[in-house]
């Protein structure tokens, strides 16, 4: 698992769509689509369930991305941290 696996489920999650993501985080769909795809098949779970409306995290994907959350703030506050 990687940091930017993390930021991608987070933006996917909260766009609702790779497209979406992939506009957000300025990287090509098939990318996010990749990351992800990576991601669940490494941790052996669905983290999204795939609807004509868009992608909607599980029950697991939701307390995932509650865990990946922090991550990255951490990530980020450590990053300042150094800068600073």
């Amino acid at each position: 698992m990687s940091l930017r696996q993390f930021e991608y489920a987070l933006a996917v999650a909260e766009q609702g769509s790779v497209t979406a993501a992939a506009e957000l985080l300025h990287v090509a769909q098939p990318s996010v689509s990749q990351q992800i795809r990576g991601l669940e098949r490494e941790l052996g779970v669905e983290l999204f369930a795939r609807t004509p409306t868009g992608l909607v995290p599980t029950v697991v994907g939701r307390a995932f991305l509650r865990e990946a959350e922090a991550a990255v703030s951490a990530a980020r506050r450590a990053r300042a941290t150094a800068r600073a």
